[in-house]
């Protein structure tokens, strides 16, 4: 995947590290790394069933460095039993890190990815990148930064912003690479010194490269948009973002329609669902005692 990663092996523990990261103390740390979230500088980001992630900032060489760390969780019995013939998390991010910088298109530097098996079935595993210096979630950007701005240059700063994602957008499909979970709070952006933006892609383990990339994947990226940072956009602003992805990938007109009304049909079909979950959820949610 990368030639510059060289594995180790320290107890039950399969390491995957960059060479520059190779010191001997941080290599033991990885070895378990459940107990870097309980370093004193670890911020907890999130805390859930199937991932945790942390941000903190560790020594390597004497060096300080700010990475984030995730833990994909063996959440049952079934995804243990079928680990047996997977990858786990943590090797798909290191994968989807590697298709996307073949590709051009910019992630997080990958540290390391660390693997726990027992008997060959996956307990747990730990994907380590680096931080990615001022990046903020592009809804957060779109909200704090750019819709503030008064007058034409706010408007043309939010034009060129969806242009430069609709860009990222068209340059995944054209190169037939799927993110199984596209949405704003996966995509960083990165004030530049000339009053654009860069684009950082999170989340890795999904990445996968396709021999030819169909309709209903690319639909699907552009639903998860449409339902997350779309919900902060008027027409206006959507507009902009599809002529921009559509004058690219599709030529003839009837065929922008078509993916348009499925976008906005298939957007509306995933709110109903959840609107229908949501509300079993409640009704057999077990009653608070008093």
């Amino acid at each position: 995947m990368f030639p510059n990663f060289v594995q180790h092996r320290v107890g039950n523990a399969s390491i995957w590290l960059d060479r520059k990261f190779a010191d001997p103390v941080f290599i033991e740390r990885l070895a378990d790394a459940d107990q870097l979230f309980r370093d004193p500088t670890c911020q907890i980001i999130k805390d859930q069933k199937k991932i945790k992630v942390g941000r903190l900032n560790v020594a390597v060489a004497g060096i300080s460095r700010s990475v984030y760390l995730k833990r994909y969780n063996a959440f049952s019995l079934r995804y243990k039993i079928t680990s047996l013939f997977i990858r786990s998390g943590a090797l798909c991010a290191l994968r989807g890190a590697a298709i996307l910088r073949q590709a051009n298109i910019a992630t997080a530097v990958p540290v390391a990815a660390v693997e726990h098996r027992f008997g060959g079935a996956l307990s747990k595993s730990f994907f380590i990148s680096e931080e990615i210096a001022r990046g903020k979630t592009v809804d957060a950007y779109w909200r704090e930064h750019l819709r503030v701005l008064p007058g034409r240059e706010g408007f043309k700063r939010r034009r060129n912003f969806l242009i430069t994602l609709a860009s990222l957008f068209h340059a995944l499909h054209a190169r037939n690479i799927y993110h199984n979970d596209l949405k704003d709070a996966n995509i960083l952006a990165v004030a530049n010194a000339f009053e654009s933006e860069s684009l950082v892609l999170l989340d890795l383990e999904g990445i996968r490269q396709c021999s030819l990339l169909s309709d209903k994947p690319r639909i699907k990226n552009l639903v998860q948009l449409h339902r997350t940072l779309g919900r902060d956009l008027r027409w206006t602003d959507k507009a902009v973002f599809l002529k921009s992805y559509l004058d690219v990938a599709f030529v003839d007109g009837r065929l922008k329609r078509r993916l348009v009304e499925n976008v906005l049909r298939e957007s509306r079909r995933v709110d109903l669902l959840k609107s229908f979950v949501a509300v079993d959820n409640d009704v057999f949610k077990k009653p608070s005692r008093a």
